[in-house]
């Protein structure tokens, strides 16, 4: 490039300097005026001004693709068709578009397999199709449908939930079905299972976590009507789709045993492609997760799971228990996610012989197969309330769709919020006033029961995450 040896351009302590194209054209001059001894014309329109304009355009192309060059290799700077190229040197890759995947419920004979294709349709008309061949069995069950069709006098009447939960009732003379129904269901009454008689007089056993399934083992002379299994299946389409429980009921692809189907729990919600302005966000923290044995690391790949988007390890380095943690242990609070997926990122991450804590604890397998405890807790969700007062500044234009614009923007702001990090109403003026026209000032209160409204802070303790959602964000304007 054109540049002398006393200029400060290029890549510099205070970053790249570019030379511009009159400070090109400049120093070409200059250069060419040493060289001869002369001072030669300067005119654009002279042979010689054309000739150095050629080239000082050309030079100043150069310049700008070194200036590109050099701010693409910055994962802080780096723009859309680059930055994909910047990240991959430190093992960080761009999150791509995600479908929603949830857990249903498929109700049908007992060992009916479901094949690879099976597809169901929501309310919404989105389909989903099942994630690979699964069965509807006793062994992975979260409800059962019991029949006892005679009963026997001093015939033992039994089943075995999730291996630890045995209940059993030997009939009596004069006894009927519902009387050894309301038997067993009482001896499940502190239990992960609920009982209850339907319509048909059918013995209904029903688990209460309906994500993973359990063991149902009935004596023989009870027949099994029905069985209920928790089955993944995912969207066709990407993007943030969010089915209401209950809304997926029609099954598209008929087979015999397979009689019904419902989401009875929330399902894992998809996203877009993330953004560049997501990855920023992110890439500080995701650098970390291919290392392992570190808090960062085990923070880092809890927020690569579909899902997560709340992660605080607090941990015990001493040998004593400190706030409740156990000695050389730590405690991940996970908001979002799949349960089991979680439980394996923290075991493959975690150091060897260190402890977790949690209320929730689940088993899964290192890599040898072998089986561990691994527990977590998830925060107290604090449901926050958001009323914004819009006073007009008549010299610009407000957007048409002004409440739900700015809706929108206090529920994205508000999700930004770490764990345990006190809502302060403030912090929501400057996201509106930045993406928002024609406002001449705010008034931001918050409350925590839709009564109380206060417009300073509400406190978020450890453990606990505000969230938001649009439904309770109220948006009024003062003319």
């Amino acid at each position: 490039m054109a540049i002398r040896d006393d200029t400060q351009y290029g890549v510099t302590p205070n970053g790249f300097v570019r030379m511009r194209l009159p400070e090109i054209r400049k120093n070409l001059f200059d250069r060419l005026d040493a060289k001869l001894g002369v001072s030669v014309s300067r005119k654009p329109n002279s042979v010689i001004g054309v000739l150095v304009g050629l080239i000082a355009e050309e030079s100043d192309r150069q310049w700008e693709l070194a200036e590109y060059d050099y701010y693409a290799r910055s994962p802080v700077s780096a723009d859309e068709g680059s930055i994909d190229n910047t990240i991959i040197y430190s093992g960080v890759m761009r999150k791509q578009a995600e479908s929603t995947y949830l857990y249903l419920i498929c109700y049908g004979v007992n060992n009916m397999v479901l094949p690879s294709n099976c597809q169901v349709k929501g309310t919404d008309d989105e389909k989903y199709n099942i994630v690979s061949t699964s069965t509807i069995s006793l062994n992975n069950a979260v409800n059962v449908s019991l029949r006892i069709e005679n009963v026997k006098a001093g015939e033992l009447y039994s089943f075995l939930l999730n291996s630890s939960v045995r209940a059993s009732y030997v009939a009596q003379r004069g006894d009927v079905a519902t009387t050894i129904y309301a038997r067993l269901i009482t001896q499940i009454a502190d239990s992960d299972w609920n009982g209850s008689v339907d319509n048909n007089g059918n013995l209904v056993l029903s688990q209460k976590d309906r994500r993973y399934g359990g063991r149902v083992v009935p004596t023989e002379n009870m027949e099994v009507v029905e069985v209920g299994s928790p089955v993944i299946f995912v969207a066709e389409n990407t993007g943030p789709l969010d089915p209401e429980i209950g809304s997926i009921t029609e099954i598209n692809t008929i087979y015999d045993g397979w009689t019904r189907c419902s989401n009875e729990t929330t399902a894992y919600v998809g996203r877009d492609n993330e953004t560049v302005t997501e990855l920023r966000q992110r890439y500080a923290a995701a650098v970390y997760a291919k290392s392992v044995s570190m808090k960062e690391s085990i923070k880092a790949g809890l927020m690569e799971l579909q899902g997560v988007d709340n992660v605080t390890i607090y941990e015990n380095r001493s040998d004593v228990t400190v706030d409740g943690l156990k000695p050389h242990s730590f405690l991940a609070i996970v908001h979002g996610g799949d349960d089991m997926e979680i439980a394996q990122a923290i075991l493959n991450k975690a150091p060897i012989g260190i402890d977790t804590n949690g209320d929730i604890e689940l088993e899964v397998k290192d890599s040898e197969g072998t089986a561990e405890k691994v527990r977590f807790s998830r925060p107290v969700e604090v449901p926050i309330w958001v009323k914004v007062i819009i006073h007009e500044y008549k010299e610009e234009t407000l957007p048409g769709d002004l409440v739900n614009t700015v809706k929108k923007i206090v529920v994205d702001t508000g999700k930004k919020l770490n764990m345990g990090v006190d809502v302060i109403s403030q912090r929501f003026v400057g996201p509106i006033y930045s993406e928002v026209n024609g406002i001449s000032y705010l008034d931001i209160s918050i409350s925590k029961d839709g009564s109380n409204y206060v417009d300073k802070s509400i406190p978020i303790d450890r453990g606990e995450v505000a969230t938001f959602s649009t439904e309770r964000v109220t948006v009024a304007m003062e003319i």
